[in-house]
């Protein structure tokens, strides 16, 4: 039987091996970590870390990561990384580097039927172009819908599978599908980041830019499942459940048109409560867009 000391020298040297491997992941550790992970004292956490240290860089104050020569070239920790990046972290419900893994371990019992996208390597050189571009804040132009541009870039956008720019065009935030940029040329005029423009591109969901407007929705008991599993509009709220399952919503908006889309989808499930002037647009256009196609049916019976 091993006495005491030896059995805590094996859970010393277990504990030490299971953090270096978390370590060599790309885990950020600290204190809190090995007292979680270990259920050790807090003095105890302190002294693993003081016989790591020769093998640790502090990357705040008390939170370490392994030591940059000793990390690998490619971890799990960077597959969490990309997951964040492109966006899809949040399809699983743990997205952690080795939980990942695991799911691409045991890929054949998943599918993921996300957005699609079209080929983008052709815009491989305008990407790069563009990256070093919005780095070194320097102005482009091009040819844009039939005119020329001269553009300040803030930052490249994948929505719904298709890459858009993020620029600044005489004072205004607009986006560019690179699939339309012709002509692009870089300049050496530097331009300075605007703080207000920044903020616009942190809070917009999506590609639409400008002044938003408030607009509350009612949507039916059969839609309110559908609206509420998965947000459909720009930065949609609840504002009220009724008895009969209908709820309330509020989103808001730059651009009518997309609204005007949507809503033409979910007829008659949804509909404008306010304001009352784009609830008269919507019904003028979707009158506009209704009577020739009836008039046509008329005919041809």
């Amino acid at each position: 039987m091993k006495d005491n000391g030896s059995t805590k020298y094996d859970l010393l040297i277990e504990r030490l091996c299971e953090t270096f491997g978390a370590l060599y992941q790309g885990v950020t550790i600290d204190k809190n970590w090995l007292c979680e992970r270990f259920g050790i004292a807090e003095r105890t956490a302190y002294r693993d870390l003081a016989r790591l240290a020769h093998v640790l860089d502090e990357v705040s104050n008390g939170r370490f990561k392994l030591t940059a020569n000793l990390l690998p070239s490619l971890h799990t920790g960077h597959l969490a990384e990309f997951a964040s990046f492109a966006g899809v972290a949040h399809l699983f419900p743990h997205h952690d580097g080795q939980s990942l893994r695991k799911r691409m371990n045991n890929a054949d019992n998943i599918a993921i039927h996300g957005a699609s996208s079209r080929e983008n390597q052709q815009y491989g050189d305008l990407m790069n172009s563009l990256d070093n571009s919005i780095t070194s804040r320097t102005e482009v132009t091009c040819f844009y819908r039939e005119k020329n541009r001269r553009l300040q870039p803030y930052r490249l956008i994948n929505h719904y599978g298709l890459w858009y720019l993020a620029a600044v065009e005489q004072g205004c935030l607009k986006s560019f599908e690179l699939a339309r940029i012709a002509e692009f040329a870089t300049t050496q005029t530097t331009f300075e980041l605007e703080a207000d423009v920044v903020e616009e591109l942190e809070t917009t969901p999506g590609i639409r830019f400008g002044k938003r407007t408030e607009v509350t929705l009612h949507v039916s008991a059969h839609a309110a499942t559908f609206v509420t599993r998965r947000p459909l509009f720009p930065a949609q709220r609840l504002l009220k459940e009724h008895k009969d399952g209908s709820i309330t919503i509020a989103t808001a908006i730059s651009d009518q048109d997309t609204l005007f889309r949507w809503l033409r989808y979910w007829l008659p499930d949804i509909r404008i409560l306010g304001p009352a002037t784009l609830s008269a647009a919507f019904t003028q256009d979707l009158q506009a867009r209704c009577e020739p196609a009836i008039r046509e049916q008329l005919q041809d019976a």
